[in-house]
């Protein structure tokens, strides 16, 4: 039979992970950049830092966040029925849209940005640039953004280095085995323990400073685009190589 996901707060149709060593994802445009963190996989029903890297200005963040109680602090609880759902099936992403994904995320920043311990100051999400991207199987979303924030922080706790940067991210869902060790999934292979699976969320961000040309002018609406179209073209790159390796 099915079995509850998200901490309770919603249903899944994908095909769970089993916990194992093997790697988890892949990236194949990491060749040029430096890389601080890169943690292949984990089994720890906790929220993870996967991929820390840069390129000289420009720098790569991969989050893996299970849904349930550890995401009640960036996502409602319908949020999380959304995503879920979303990413569960076809006819379920025709109905909620990549649109309400981008939403979801675009609240998520907000949340973010109001809490007064983090560097984030604001973002803005360009709803129109949401896309659906189909890669072996599993649906990614795709959105432009921007974001203000504080680079630097003196030791009054003032900003001293406020930066604008243009942003792309990629999210999915994944549903995976709640077991912490891989006895623990043996176990649950053989029926010997109760087999339990969480959904997860995968997000990938690409981030670099806001070019001179693309901050002059006039403001714009969200929906006209947020930046140098090279600057997000080669952000976009890096992003759309991103992909969850097997079920």
């Amino acid at each position: 039979g099915r079995r509850a996901l998200c901490g309770g707060v919603g249903a899944s149709l994908l095909v769970p992970s089993p916990a194992t060593a093997r790697a988890e994802w892949t990236c194949g445009a990491l060749d040029d950049w430096t890389m601080s963190k890169r943690q292949e996989s984990s089994v720890r029903i906790r929220p993870e830092t996967m991929l820390l890297a840069s390129k000289g200005t420009a720098e790569l963040k991969l989050l893996k966040i299970p849904l349930g109680r550890a995401a009640a602090t960036s996502f409602e609880p319908d949020e999380q029925i959304d995503l879920s759902r979303f990413f569960a099936s076809r006819a379920e992403a025709d109905r909620i849209t990549p649109t309400r994904v981008a939403d979801i995320f675009r609240a998520s920043l907000q949340r973010q940005a109001n809490s007064p311990s983090s560097p984030l100051l604001a973002a803005t999400v360009d709803l129109d640039s949401a896309q659906t991207i189909l890669k072996g199987g599993r649906r990614y979303v795709s959105v432009d953004y921007e974001t203000d924030g504080c680079r630097k922080i003196d030791e009054d706790g003032l900003c001293v280095n406020r930066a604008k940067r243009a942003a792309t991210a990629v999210l999915t869902v994944a549903l995976e085995s709640q077991a912490r060790t891989l006895e623990e999934q043996r176990r649950m292979d053989r029926g010997d323990m109760e087999a339990r699976y969480i959904d997860t969320l995968w997000l990938l961000t690409a981030t670099a400073p806001l070019t001179d040309s693309s901050q002059r002018g006039n403001k714009k609406k969200a929906t006209d685009g947020l930046s140098d179209p090279e600057l997000r073209q080669g952000l976009r790159a890096v992003t759309s190589a991103f992909e969850l390796l097997g079920d």
